[in-house]
């Protein structure tokens, strides 16, 4: 019997020992995965660190090289109407894409009917881009508050408070969700899919809209398609010349654009909205890629028209990290 209980005995210790074994191979690689986990996780903050500096760094740089621009091409120079700039970094690249405020619509500035056409040109319904339009109005302008009165006693479906109103200027385009009747959808945009399965994100007003030009006139160089079909107004083919044109190069002056272009007489009513003059403000969009394929972006609004008040030749108006259309 003894030989037969050692036997036995011998057994359980060899499935105990192989169970042993077995936990610790799973702990091993558990504890293995982990640290692969971890390591990859750290690799990919450092570059994403290293994105992200080197869009910061963007920024600065192409604010710095929009203080002195040249009217044509020149190494070394941003040419006046160029919409992005590109290098390679030792980490990486970035790209640097230039709006000046100027080719957007002031929302401070816009008559009421410029304010309806954008909003029609977004995808709103004719009735309610009046409403929508007349709402904005009042939001900015003392003159017409008694409108808020006049709509709540109608039964307007938009709700409107007279003291809502503020009768100030807008400081930001953001402010203009806190107006009855603009949702996120139509201030942001969305996105949709097109026939052939494609997705394609509509814009919304915070691509057309700005506080900063102070103009009521559309820099052609720099202006959005949704804008340039506003002011085409009854000639959208002038829009898409437009935008053809430019890629080419940079419009000089909008007379260039009137000898290019055979336009009609509605078509040269057009043109007295449009310009080529800058407003000195520009919305920078820096991108910064690492060696792999993380990106980082950086929305800032800088102000090179005036140094005045600040230490340097520009000002940073605004600035967003992580920034995502």
């Amino acid at each position: 019997m003894k030989p037969a209980c050692k036997k036995s005995e011998s057994g359980v210790v060899l499935i105990a020992v192989l169970s042993g074994i077995l936990i610790l191979t799973v702990v091993a690689l558990a504890l293995a995965s982990s640290v692969r986990v971890a390591q990859e996780e750290l690799a990919n903050r450092k570059e994403h660190l290293q994105a992200y500096y080197m869009a910061r760094s963007a920024v600065y740089t192409t604010a710095a090289l929009l203080t002195v621009v040249s009217p044509t091409p020149k190494e070394g120079f941003l040419r006046a109407g160029q919409r992005s700039v590109e290098w390679k970094e030792s980490l990486g690249r970035v790209k640097v894409e230039i709006t000046d405020e100027s080719g957007k619509i002031d929302i401070n500035q816009a008559p009421e009917d410029v304010l309806e056409r954008l909003l029609v040109v977004l995808g709103v319904d004719l009735e309610s881009a009046r409403t929508l339009a007349t709402t904005i109005l009042d939001w900015r302008s003392p003159s017409s508050l008694a409108r808020w009165s006049e709509a709540a006693a109608s039964g307007n479906l938009l709700e409107f408070d007279r003291l809502q109103a503020t009768g100030f200027d807008f400081h930001s385009v953001e402010e203009l969700l806190e107006v009855p009747g603009i949702t996120p959808e139509l201030f942001y945009g969305h996105y949709l899919r097109q026939e052939d399965g494609k997705i394609v994100r509509r814009p919304g007003l915070i691509d057309c809209v700005t506080v900063d030009s102070r103009s009521s006139q559309i820099n052609i160089n720099y202006a959005p398609y949704p804008v340039l079909l506003v002011v085409a107004e009854t000639e959208p083919q002038l829009a898409d010349y437009i935008v053809a044109a430019r890629e080419t190069k940079p419009f000089n002056s909008v007379s260039e654009l009137a000898n290019e272009y055979p336009t009609s007489s509605s078509g040269g009513a057009s043109l007295s909205s449009l310009t080529t003059q800058g407003s000195g403000r520009f919305t920078l969009l820096a991108s910064g890629w690492g060696r792999g394929s993380i990106v980082a972006r950086i929305q800032a609004v800088v102000n090179v028209a005036s140094s005045s008040g600040s230490n340097g030749p520009f000002q940073i108006l605004r600035w967003k990290d992580s920034y995502v259309q």
